[in-house]
């Protein structure tokens, strides 16, 4: 993690380590340092020879890095910006921060062939009504200075250009493989509310999960509660409450590192009536639900997958995410033990969520974990993990689909609903990893003399190999059945894999030195 004080805030508060464990992925953690996520610093001080220095040692120490989270220009337009300002002066600043940061993520890009980088952005600032909220002291608030030197700006203003600025972001990102964004100025109207009226204009209120994401009301700001407050007891303009921060991250995680963060394949649930729940008297639901009813009857969940896209191989691991909707009684993860049932085609009759699934056996049967070893169960939005066993694992295969059926066998005392299929961001998912030896193609022996870069992985087509192109021979991208699925002309050390399937590839590149293998994933 790079960049000012929304990076060292974040930093402190471990938000990037909570946040993914939010959404499933608690093996997963971030690593910083406080010369490189600084207080206070603008986009000029990450052009500087020292922090690039830093920067790149760190990465250089740590192989397994994948990406830079990057929170910086804040105080360039903080710092610079009055609304005295003409349009075009406005404009002018806000190009200016933005040429500085693309080359700060241009920098970033080359730490390591390609390596992410994911800029972070900022939510609404809330100076008006912080600062009028110690009157008749405002000039004592720490950031009166910040606001007054601005000229004093209305919400809409300052928040226009903040939006002006992500969208320039955006704009980039759209075209950039490396680079990517999700906006999310107004996540904090949308979690927090607007509960008691503004104390300045525009006054008012509106109530939490109301606000239209990701911009929110710009001519409101980020509600004051949402805001750090500090042991002096004044409430901070510009940055936010841990939880406020864990809940912006949580955001962009859901909406990107999820998904980022999975392995070789994932496909989401099939939905409709392939999901949901049956009793143990053979009520069927398709709320995808849990646990104990109120009658005492034992609750499963059903949840189907189509793995017809999954490489015909060896799998090294697998996990089910499913998303907490809701909870009756008591948490039935936390207090239970999970056993999975797992069937290649489906329980019963049908492939539907039928009365008689409750009884099937499944090919394979077994506990997984006790009390929510992987994610959060904490609230409503988080994302539970399940790792399935090395049986189930080698019981899986790509000729149909899979089905599974969760319980907590005698469990009392409550239920838990997961989110269904019916919004993608939120369906289940099944993670493969596939097995970590490449097949030999076609039976040949071949000697690996190096392994050349490539990036990006994964890719939804584009691939460039770190080697000069008049070095390179031939290229083949190879499936994991061993079997030459392109093998394109050598024009350059670019390669474009967008019509092949979705999945994992070799990729075997012949040059003047020998030839290297490596595994990439199309998505």
């Amino acid at each position: 993690m790079v960049g000012d004080s929304w990076a060292a805030f974040m930093n402190g508060d471990q938000t990037i380590t909570n946040g993914l464990k939010n959404v499933g992925h608690s093996d997963k953690k971030f690593t910083s340092t406080l010369s490189i996520a600084q207080n206070g610093a603008q986009t000029d001080d990450f052009l500087q020879a020292d922090k690039q220095t830093d920067i790149q040692n760190i990465i250089d120490a740590n192989p397994q890095i994948d990406i830079v989270h990057l929170s910086i220009g804040g105080n360039d337009l903080l710092g610079d910006w009055n609304v005295s300002m003409t349009q075009a002066q406005t404009d002018s600043l806000a190009l200016a921060v933005r040429y500085r940061l693309d080359s700060i993520v241009d920098f970033l890009e080359g730490t390591r062939p390609g390596m992410r980088v994911f800029w972070a952005g900022y939510t609404y600032p809330n100076f008006e009504e912080v600062i009028e909220d110690v009157a008749p002291f405002q000039t004592f608030h720490p950031f009166y200075g910040t606001w007054s030197d601005m000229g004093q700006p209305d919400f809409i203003t300052i928040n226009t250009i903040l939006n002006d600025m992500s969208d320039s972001v955006a704009a980039v990102a759209d075209t950039d493989p490396q680079l990517d964004f999700v906006p999310a100025q107004g996540i904090l109207q949308y979690t927090v509310g607007q509960n008691s009226p503004l104390g300045v204009a525009p006054g008012g209120t509106y109530p939490p999960q109301t606000a239209p994401l990701p911009l929110g009301y710009p001519d409101y700001p980020s509600p004051k509660s949402a805001m750090r407050l500090y042991a002096s007891s004044f409430t901070d303009a510009f940055h936010l409450s841990p939880k406020s921060y864990l809940e912006m991250f949580t955001y962009q995680a859901e909406k990107f590192y999820q998904k980022f963060f999975m392995d070789d394949l994932y496909a989401l649930s099939s939905g409709g009536n392939l999901d949901g729940s049956v009793t143990s008297n053979g009520i069927v639901s398709q709320e995808l639900e849990m646990g104990e009813d109120v009658a005492g009857n034992e609750i499963a969940a059903v949840v189907s997958f189509d793995t017809q896209n999954m490489a015909d191989t060896t799998l090294s691991k697998a996990s089910i995410f499913l998303r907490r909707e809701s909870i009756k009684g008591t948490n039935p993860i936390v207090n239970g033990t999970v056993q999975v049932k797992m069937v290649n085609g489906n329980f019963g009759t049908t492939a539907d969520v039928e009365a008689v699934d409750f009884t099937e056996t499944g090919d394979v049967s077994d506990e997984v974990c006790k009390g929510g070893a992987f994610g959060n169960n904490s609230k409503d939005g988080n994302w539970f993990r399940i790792d399935l066993t090395a049986e189930m694992l080698q019981n899986i295969n790509s000729s149909e689909s899979v089905q599974f059926m969760i319980s907590v066998p005698g469990f009392t005392g409550g239920s838990i609903t997961f989110s269904d299929a019916t919004n993608p961001e939120w369906a289940p998912i099944l993670n493969f990893k596939y097995g970590e030896t490449p097949a030999e193609p076609n039976g040949i022996n071949d000697v690996y003399s190096r392994e050349l870069p490539v990036y990006p992985i994964p890719t939804t087509g584009a691939l460039t190999i770190g080697v000069a192109a008049n070095s390179i021979q031939s290229i083949e991208v190879i499936n994991l059945l061993g079997s030459i699925v392109l093998n394109p002309s050598v024009n350059d050390n670019r390669i474009d894999i967008s019509e092949l399937p979705v999945g994992s590839y070799i990729l075997r590149i012949t040059t003047d030195e020998g030839i290297s293998a490596k595994r990439i994933l199309k998505r």
